[in-house]
């Protein structure tokens, strides 16, 4: 029998898997209902996310699944994203459209950036994320967009970080590209997110429950208190021991440390140090009509609390009642840690004012705040010491770990659906 723990986007594709080539499983959730972080829920007429859950999928194959499981009802989108600074709007992504900034800004970042490819010589692909930013973009915008921008994310000192594992997500455009976004021509085509679904009906949530419809070794209220590694067992609150073949797991990789007896101390070297970003997401409610035409807005300056904005109205306009917009607002742990809850919510409404995303405190309906404890992993130097001697350990020992947050990377949910297949294929081939 191969147990699967976690009931996300993870754990339900590698469970459908299982159930197509008839083997026996037994999927875990210790939530009342799947769906993990990609799930949903409803106040007062809105229907708000666990943050912004846009799918992106790049295989036909995972758009054409997908929307078969929701009976046709994925809605097919252009991404319109900007980033806000100096109080403009600059088209995403940033660094193919350097003509929307001043001329002082532009001629600086495009002097930089052909001065920095210049001299390339195809080396130091492995060194740490400041270097890799100014390789691939020069000095001048990784001064006045990334470096600010990922220090509000990420929290620590950029010097701690490693590029392997989140340089794919970030577009690096050709001279031709750069040069043309200099002079103003726009780029919307540039990225992974250029292209995105969201369900015609319902929240994003629809997508796990519509993976779940038909499995039958799906357990919810099922929390896993300790995995006997070497015994190849589980002890499960409510269903007490429970043995396997295969484990796949798709709950944290932090979190999984801490459940293996005996502890994986004594067979590692370096110890792992799993470190991620927790958020705060605030889902906004307000009386006002199409209040953000963007998809998501980025903001790198320290005036706002936020690293990300996003409209839930601006692709799925059904998540309001009629006349309403609604927002998700992203803001990190470590930058509002010294504030209360009451006071977060307060400073971060009043720079939505403002930056324009509100027109007024009063528009206000409804905001419900939700705590991601472990939003993005921290791809630090230590990282990439220790994470592939864990998961080869792991592997050994017949766990496979799986999906963002299981084999601790970054991720879209389509990663998590093909990670979620490899990892049953993976189980069935042993």
């Amino acid at each position: 029998m191969i147990l699967i723990a976690g009931g996300g986007v993870t754990g339900l594709s590698a469970a459908r898997h299982l159930q197509d080539c008839g083997e026996d499983y037994v999927l875990l959730e210790r939530a009342a209902t799947v769906g993990g972080l990609c799930r949903s829920m409803k106040a007062r007429g809105y229907t708000f996310d666990w943050s912004g859950h846009l799918f992106c999928p790049r295989e036909p194959w995972v758009a054409s699944w997908v929307n078969q499981l929701l009976d046709g009802k994925l809605q097919w989108f252009q991404r319109e994203s900007c980033i806000y600074m100096r109080g403009m709007e600059v088209p995403f992504p940033f660094q193919a459209h350097l003509g929307a900034l001043s001329r002082e800004d532009n001629m600086e970042c495009l002097a930089s950036f052909l001065l920095e490819r210049a001299r390339e010589d195809g080396s130091g692909e492995d060194q740490g994320w400041p270097a890799w930013i100014r390789k691939a973009f020069g000095d001048a915008m990784a001064q006045l967009f990334f470096f600010p921008y990922h220090e509000k994310l990420w929290g620590v000192p950029l010097e701690e970080l490693s590029a392997e594992g989140i340089e794919w997500s970030v577009p690096r455009p050709t001279i031709q590209e750069v040069v043309e976004g200099a002079l103003g021509a726009r780029n919307p085509f540039m990225g992974y997110n250029a292209r995105l679904c969201y369900p015609s009906d319902g929240g994003i949530e629809i997508v796990p429950k519509a993976m779940a419809m038909g499995l039958r070794g799906v357990r919810t209220m099922a929390k896993l208190d300790r995995i006997l590694w070497q015994e190849k067992a589980a002890m499960v609150s409510r269903y007490g021991r429970v043995g396997y073949r295969k484990l796949i797991s798709t709950i944290p990789l932090s979190s999984l440390l801490g459940l293996l007896e005996p502890p994986l101390g004594a067979l590692l070297d370096p110890a792992p140090t799993p470190r991620a970003v927790s958020i705060w997401v605030l889902n906004v409610g307000v009386t006002r009509p199409s209040a953000c035409r963007y998809h998501w807005i980025y903001f790198p300056e320290k005036a706002f609390p936020f690293f990300r904005v996003g409209s839930y109205t601006a692709f799925g306009p059904h998540l309001a009642p009629p006349g309403r917009s609604s927002f998700y607002v992203e803001i990190p742990c470590h930058w509002v840690r010294e504030l209360s809850k009451d006071e977060m919510v307060k400073q971060a409404l009043e720079a939505l004012v403002r930056c324009g995303v509100m027109g007024s405190l009063k528009e206000v309906e409804i905001v419900l705040p939700v705590k991601i404890q472990v939003a993005y992993v921290i791809h630090d130097v230590r990282r990439t010491k220790w994470l592939p001697q864990v998961l080869s350990v792991l592997d050994s020992h017949g766990i496979k770990c799986a999906g963002r947050y299981g084999a601790w990377g970054y991720g879209t949910m389509e990663h998590a659906i093909i990670q979620g297949r490899e990892a049953a294929r993976w189980a069935l081939e042993q």
